[in-house]
């Protein structure tokens, strides 16, 4: 069945080629090489079609198997998968083999088909991904046969198949947490994305694995082999000041990165040891570029010149003046003859790159000139600024066009490699993508979630990096525009972003003083489970335990096996966030309130809608259902809360007095009361009269959540910084419990009553003793504020489930022993960012310079590295 893409080399279709391609063909392997090099993405895509497309009679036929000998034949393997995975007919192939070895029982045999496997990796497409995920998350005989070869690889020699079964399992979605994999043998796999919380890698082979975004908190590494080991991403370089602007030599083998404190420091990156600092500027390096050349080195700074550099030597060459304020922006035209540079001053100016002299001065813009790039072919100069993409003649200095689109400041402004598309990021929190020659608007790129600073293309041109004040730095696919990847790390704003001349690399500095190192390719072979795509707002237990049900501000509530985190329904119809979730009494219905000013209540087995309780004015933040289960509170920004019939949607009851938005709504155990949080107070009130009883004051911040304890004698709430905690009859403070560096957004009692969790906008979950006040324990892994936590018991082990604005819904078990207590993660729903903390790699084998950096960098626990 699958001879048609064995190993054999044997071609069985009478395919003839053109004679323009038998000479290329001809050509030395390294001319090849330098031409394709020379080529842009478009340009060397259509070549790499000319040569693998197969023919009969001189007409194109659809032969998949060898198209794909000839891509693996003539086409250099850094270009295969991006040719395979823009490939329909291949995806069409690789899909169709699949579904035969399903059809016939026989799918776990895919992974000792090499050559099909392979070909699954390299078209990467995402309905391939789910074919595979839907067949072993429903079948849990093939999931054995994969896990089986795995364990097989201790003992037997069968690496190659094991490493497939691992890669195919991890995109499946099964996470190994706390299972002992010591010993395995797995050299190449895939694990990137794979989520291996304490597990035992003790001794395992693990050469050459793609641990790209893994998830390897506490995992146990000792005397593994870690030889050619891709984390997706390298150690990060440490500056002692801001960095502002970076830059590769043409070649790759430099890197120039500017700060604020006047110094540009230069790097080797084979090592990514510095080997120079240039000194000349009195203060801020706005902007640093390499000549085309490599022979020579331009920036800009604050103090309103611009230095060019001899780049061996790193002595000063000329200083150019004329801008009367700050130059944001240097860069030389692909001649090298040519400098322009941007300022504050509102103008662009061209300078002579080897004598120093003034050109022409480009006016027009009516504030800040932030970014100026020349386009590929050298006649045209774009500049941002203001709110607009202003188009020059790069020779006689002329207005060309004004691309207008943006709501604000543009900051930064790029070329494609074909010079077809320009690129601008901005304030308004966009990138728009432009065509060149007609100037009209072709994307409107939305994600970052604050003002977007840097934008530039990959060298292929398919690929735009961006990077923002959200401390992101977002991959797009330049076509399409759509969303590839998120690259998380910055803990400060994201000023620069750029890639390496191959493509494979990206480099990122920002105000955490620090430049990050990027794979390009970390997006690629992402999961494609079933996850939340924005903030995960609310997390909740069903009453039984065996369900949760999450809120995000994907405008959808999804419900997840408790057990396996295996996903289940998805819940739409809400317009807006969804801020609240909650569980019935009886576990039968769901409600869920939103920023679109409703209530929506679910049932929760079939997940279909049933009734909207509307009324009112403003977003609903907070839900609950009485402990009768007949009624429903709801807390909105309209400074109300109101009650509801749970069975016919009626309003019941509305509660004023607050003076300001409610942001948290709770039910006591026995129903009488309720408490709210609203401002900084919270107020208890009568739940049969609606009247108010108590006003508890002492938060100086917004509360953001209120809860009852079990016995309903107490009650937390969380604000600024803080929790504090209250008598629930007389209303007086009897705790404030300290430790959280940001808002906390939400707190829970322990089911006994005798510990509360607080997550926070710090990033963390926090668990304390009521009783003591003293903090328990701290899990720090996430990559956003935790909105969310919900706590409870089941067969005497207590679990904790979080939601996060890392989109993340992550259940975790907590046990005390004799050294306190500890958190072990049971599955995330979520993960997109390398996670080291902990993780133990003691007497690693083989492992580079440059990853070990990496690993002492984010928290590894190691004694010594062999």
């Amino acid at each position: 069945m699958l001879n048609s893409i064995s190993s054999s080399t044997s071609l069985h279709y009478p395919a003839t080629q053109k004679s323009t391609e038998s000479r290329f063909l001809s050509l030395p392997v390294e001319i090849r090489e330098e031409i394709e090099k020379l080529l842009d993405f478009s340009c060397r895509q259509a070549l790499f079609k000319a040569l693998t497309t197969v023919t009969r009679n001189g007409e194109p036929i659809e032969a998949p198997a060898l198209k794909l000998h000839l891509i693996k034949d003539r086409i250099q393997s850094q270009y295969q998968g991006a040719l395979m995975s823009s490939d329909v007919e291949l995806k069409k192939f690789a899909l169709s083999q699949l579904q035969k070895l399903s059809d016939a029982g026989q799918l776990d045999q895919v992974v000792e088909k090499l050559a099909l496997f392979e070909l699954v990796c390299l078209v990467n497409d995402p309905g391939v991904f789910k074919f595979l995920q839907e067949r072993v998350q429903q079948d849990a005989q093939l999931k054995e046969k994969l896990l089986n070869w795995v364990e097989r690889s201790k003992t037997e020699e069968v690496q190659p198949i094991a490493a497939n079964a691992l890669t195919l399992l991890v995109k499946a979605g099964v996470q190994f947490n706390h299972k002992d994999l010591k010993r395995i043998r797995v050299p190449g796999a895939d694990l990137s994305y794979g989520v291996f919380d304490s597990a035992q890698l003790q001794g395992a082979d693990l050469t050459g694995v793609k641990f790209r975004a893994s998830w390897l908190r506490q995992a146990n590494l000792s005397g593994a082999q870690m030889g050619g080991v891709n984390f997706g991403e390298w150690s990060y370089l440490q500056e002692e000041s801001y960095v502002k602007s970076c830059a590769y030599s043409p070649d790759g083998k430099a890197f120039a990165v500017s700060l604020e404190n006047g110094r540009i420091s230069v790097y080797e990156t084979s090592s990514w040891e510095k080997i120079r600092t240039l000194q000349g500027h009195v203060s801020n390096v706005m902007s640093v570029a390499y000549s085309p050349n490599g022979q020579q080195i331009a920036s800009g700074g604050y103090d309103q010149t611009v230095r060019l550099w001899d780049a061996h030597s790193g002595e000063a060459v000329h200083t150019l003046q004329g801008h009367t304020s700050s130059v944001t922006s240097v860069v030389y035209s692909p001649s090298g003859h040519q400098i322009a540079s941007g300022s504050w001053d509102n103008t662009v100016r061209l300078w002579d790159a080897h004598s120093g002299e003034a050109g022409h001065i480009l006016q027009g813009h009516t504030s800040r000139v932030t970014s100026v790039v020349y386009s590929p072919s050298g006649q045209q100069i774009a500049s941002g600024g203001d709110s607009t993409v202003r188009l020059w003649d790069a020779h006689s200095g002329e207005a060309v066009h004004t691309l207008q689109g943006h709501t604000y400041g543009v900051f930064s402004v790029a070329y494609s490699p074909s010079g077809h598309q320009i690129a601008s990021g901005s304030a308004d929190k966009t990138v728009r993508l432009w065509d060149a020659h007609s100037g009209e608007s072709v994307h409107t790129l939305q994600g970052h979630t604050d003002a977007v600073m840097n934008v530039v293309y990959s060298p292929s041109g398919h690929q735009i990096a961006s990077g923002g004040y959200d401390n992101t730095i977002r991959l797009w696919d330049a076509l399409s525009g759509e969303a590839v990847h998120i690259l998380q790390g910055h803990t400060a704003y994201v000023l620069s972003v750029v890639y390496s001349p191959s493509g494979h690399q990206i480099a990122s500095g920002g105000w955490d003083k620090t430049v990050r190192l990027w794979d390009a390719h970390s997006g690629e072979t992402a999961r494609t489970l079933q996850v939340h795509t924005g903030s995960v707002r609310s997390a909740a237990y069903s009453l039984s335990g065996q369900q949760i049900a999450s809120g995000s501000d994907d405008k959808t509530v999804r419900l997840w096996d408790a057990h396996s985190g295996e996903a289940g329904h998805t819940l739409q119809g809400h317009t807006n966030s969804v801020s609240s979730v909650v569980y019935s009494l009886s576990g039968q219905q769901i409600a869920s309130g939103s920023w679109d000013n409703t209530v929506r209540l679910w049932d929760a087995h079939s997940g279909e809608a049933g009734l909207t309780l509307q009324g009112h004015t403003d977003r609903v933040t907070s839900v609950v259902y009485s402990p009768s289960g007949h009624q429903i509170a709801s807390g909105s920004w309209d400074n109300t809360v109101r009650l509801w019939d749970a069975y016919s949607g009626e309003a019941v009851h509305i509660l004023q007095g607050h003076t300001d938005r409610f942001t948290s709504v709770v039910y006591s155990p026995s129903g009488h009361q309720i408490a709210s949080g609203s401002g900084s107070t919270v107020r208890l009130w009568d739940a049969h009269s609606g009247e108010a009883v108590h006003t508890l004051q002492g938060h100086t911040g917004f509360v953001n959540s209120v809860v009852y304890s079990p016995s309903g004698h107490q009650i937390a709430s969380g604000s600024g910084s803080t929790v504090r905690l209250w008598d629930a009859h007389s209303g007086e403070a009897v705790h404030t419990l300290q430790g959280h560096t940001g808002s906390v957004n939400s707190v829970v009692y322990s089911p006994s009553g005798h510990q509360i969790a607080s997550g926070s906008s710090d990033k963390t979950v926090r668990l304390w003793d009521i009783v003591s006040g003293e903090c328990l324990k701290v899990i720090q892994v996430f990559m956003g504020a935790v909105f969310s936590v919900a706590w409870k018991t089941t067969d005497n082990t207590q679990y904790l489930v979080s939601g996060s604005a890392d989109k993340s819904v992550r259940q975790w078990e907590v046990e005390k022993d004799a050294e306190g207590y500890k958190v072990k993660l049971i599955w995330s729903s979520k993960h997109e960012v390398l996670s080291l903390t902990d993780t133990l790699i003691d007497d690693i084998q083989e492992l580079s310079e440059v990853n070990e950096r990496l690993l002492k960098q984010r928290g590894t626990l190691e004694r010594k590295i062999a």
